[in-house]
């Protein structure tokens, strides 16, 4: 196999395990396909994605391998630029990715709200949500609405695929789709990693990591203790998450990595506020007595077999099992404006049982004298199983045994999909990438507690699509590309405590996303990405709150939508800008350096026909913008100042600017916040770090609701914080 990778879509199915002897075997669990290069007897190794826990390694060096050769719009976030936000909620670092839309909830980030390019961020539905490559959404099919969020502590790095990802995908990828990379395990025979953080909300945490290597042998330890008060009254909660990695090499040709995750989460959510509430005080809670349980089982395994220099066949089997139980006290009136509770709960109640099978194999060929070309063939087997109940208590904080069941649904997913994708490489820098996915669907429901029949829905779709790519030059180039992407209609979007218990009649949605950008790293202090696109979407499925005879209203329907704009991010050495403009003036760079960095989001998205043509489609800025200041001195001591602005939006398909008494319906202002971080890495054993959060304590909305949790959302309030890790 050639030292490239796929170039129109990253084949996130497999990890990638790679060196030549055994005692430098590691499972890096990436997103990437391997790459191979030539070692000094000539013969093929698996190797620049070796994981051996350095920088320039492992998650890092796939993330560069990424940007300079996928053929499409992408983000991404390496693990140093992680390190520097030294967070616990990812979703403060998906806020400052130029073409994501992130609404925070909690200030935790356990229940993720991810958009990509003007598509609706609620509950990531419009997004594929994979952590090394295994979905972390609760159906990928049937139910995309995210309630589980991988913790902070298990991420290394974050890549967003864009233009193209449905042909290795397949549906719901017309935003693109989200993969989080574990952070890699060590090359020692043993390493232990204790990563700590208290802040002023009462919050704290520790993670304990241990990962070695042992002749053939890798292995791997995590747990994770969670908990707090929340920046909010009634926003305590708890989590525990556990993970283990087992792999084992037979040999440099064929690997195997066994790996299984716990996660349990029992928090409180305080719903929205009322105008005057907001206003007066964004931490107070409505709903004291609305709890949330969740619990998420995985087990995958993962093989790799090279049967020559030019086949190579990754495998990606996956299961597992989510519950998440929620109870949300209900009101004497749902349109009153003082919102006074209920002496009674609904019970919203959720099992999912799914497996599925991606195998993908590569083929690396020449035609006559042509070389460079390569074919990827895969598919998936896929399977879930859902149990949907709900239910009603008798008191405002009776439990599921005290309660009165109102619904029982049970559905399935059934999905078979093949695709097929080749690289043409024409002279030394041209690349020309068709390739075609094929996906069966077939979804069921049966009402179990009316005992109806059951019902069907069936699904057959082609998704083509081409990639264009040109390398400019080392590290720089320019993609263009177009692709048909599809999403079935989702039971989420009918039963959801957002939405009543009525079953709209749905129709499948698809759309064609045209790309062009460039991205380009010509000096090693200047790194840019820029890019246009344009999606033109048919039947998107939209919830949204309305004003029907006075009363807020939660519904979905079908619309007809479009979305067009641009997204680009720098990165500025600044000293060493002004040390090649004159020469000695600001000192070495492996001292010292300023690092400027600024992101930006401008799109439209908007309906386009229907009641609500040409109106916004909701809950999307319009405009996003970052900027930051990193001052780093020897690569030991970092300072970061940044800030990010978020446009007004509007809250549902009327474009409603005024809010209503019970704050379900109206524009949300737009905001500013700003964050001070620094680290010090005092040895190689030791860093500490600490920060403030929202340094101004600026008050902004981040989102509306109606049914069980009506108001105004606020953002996270002023934190500060402060973190240590010791390595031993």
């Amino acid at each position: 196999m050639k030292n490239r990778r796929l170039l129109f879509a990253p084949a996130c199915l497999a990890t990638l395990i790679s060196q030549v002897s055994a005692q430098d075997f590691v499972a890096p669990l990436t997103a990437n396909k391997p790459a191979t290069t030539e070692t000094e007897n000539g013969t093929q190794a698996l190797s620049p994605m070796v994981v051996k826990a350095k920088a320039e390694t492992g998650p890092a060096a796939q993330i560069q391998q990424a940007r300079e050769n996928y053929a499409g719009a992408m983000s991404a976030v390496t693990p140093e630029e992680l390190d520097l936000q030294n967070t616990n909620n990812l979703g403060d670092v998906f806020a400052r990715i130029p073409g994501v839309s992130y609404i925070d909830e909690d200030g935790r980030g356990t229940k993720p709200n991810i958009g990509l390019r003007g598509l609706d961020p609620l509950r990531s539905e419009y997004a594929q949500l994979r952590h090394d490559g295994v979905p972390t959404q609760p159906s990928m099919y049937s139910e995309p609405a995210a309630y589980y969020g991988v913790p902070a502590e298990r991420v290394a790095g974050i890549e967003i695929f864009k233009g193209g990802a449905s042909i290795l995908y397949g549906p719901n990828t017309v935003g693109g789709v989200v993969n989080l990379i574990s952070r890699p395990l060590s090359d020692k025979p043993l390493e232990t990693v204790l990563d700590t953080r208290l802040s002023s909300y009462g919050d704290y945490l520790a993670n304990l990591f241990l990962s070695g290597t042992q002749g053939s042998w890798i292995y791997g330890a995590e747990y994770m203790h969670n908990g707090g008060n929340g920046f909010r009254d009634g926003l305590g909660y708890n989590i525990d998450d556990f993970e283990a990695r087992l792999g084992y090499q037979f040999n440099e040709d064929h690997w195997a990595q066994l790996h299984f995750g716990y996660y349990h989460e029992a928090s409180e959510t305080p719903g929205g506020l009322l105008p005057y509430q907001f206003r007066d005080d964004p931490n107070q809670s409505n709903k004291p007595n609305d709890n949330f349980y969740g619990e998420r089982i995985e087990v995958d395994l993962r093989t790799s077999h090279r049967f020559t220099e030019n086949q190579q066949l990754e495998t990606l089997l996956y299961a597992y099992t989510y519950q998440r139980n929620w109870f949300l006290q209900n009101y004497v009136d749902s349109n009153t404006p003082d919102l006074a509770l209920a002496n009674s709960n609904g019970q919203y109640l959720r099992n999912f049982d799914v497996i599925g099978f991606e195998p993908t194999y590569t083929l690396d060929y020449d035609i006559g004298t042509t070389t460079g070309h390569q074919l990827t063939l895969g598919g998936r087997l896929y399977h879930d199983h859902a149990i949907r109940r709900s239910k009603t208590g008798n008191t405002g904080t009776a439990s599921e045994s005290n309660s009165v069941l109102n619904s029982k649904d049970d559905l399935t997913t059934d999905a078979v999909a093949i695709f097929a994708e080749n690289e043409f490489q024409i002279g030394d820098r041209f690349h020309v990438i068709p390739g075609i996915r094929y996906e069966n669907i077939e979804q069921t429901r049966r009402d179990v507690l009316a005992g109806t029949a059951r019902q069907d829905k069936n699904y057959d779709i082609f998704l083509p699509g081409l990639g264009l790519k040109y390398d400019v030059a080392e590290q720089s180039l320019v993609y263009a590309n177009v692709t048909r992407s599809f999403r079935p209609p989702t039971f989420g979007d009918s039963f959801s405590p957002i939405i009543g218990g009525a079953i709209p009649d749905l129709e499948a949605s698809t759309a064609v996303t045209y790309d062009l950008g460039m991205r380009t790293s010509p000096l090693p202090w200047l790194t840019t990405e820029f890019g246009g696109f344009y999606t033109d979407y048919k039947d998107q499925v939209v919830t949204y709150n309305q004003l029907i005879n006075g009363v807020s209203t939660a519904t979905a329907a079908n619309f007809d939508t479009q979305t067009y704009g641009f997204e680009g991010n720098a990165q500025i050495g600044l000293f060493a800008l002004a040390n090649d403009i004159q020469p000695g003036s600001f000192g070495s760079i492996d001292n010292q350096e300023l690092f400027l960095n600024a992101g930006a989001t401008v799109l439209r998205s908007t309906f386009n026909g229907g009641p609500y043509n040409g109106n916004d489609v909701p809950n999307v800025p319009q405009q996003a913008y970052t900027l930051g200041l990193t001052y780093d001195y020897q690569q030991k001591v970092d300072v970061t100042f940044q800030g990010r602005y978020a446009a007004s939006r509007f809250t549902d398909p009327a474009n409603t600017v005024v809010e209503n008494d019970i704050g379900t319906v109206g524009e949300l202002d737009s905001y500013f916040v700003f964050d001070l971080k620094a680290r010090w890495i005092v040895n190689e054993n030791l860093t500490v770090g600490t920060g403030i959060n929202n340094i101004f304590d600026e008050t902004y909305g981040t989102q509306r609701r109606t049914s069980q949790q009506k108001g105004i959302f606020p953002g996270p309030t002023r934190e500060f914080y402060v973190t240590a890790t010791v390595t031993f």
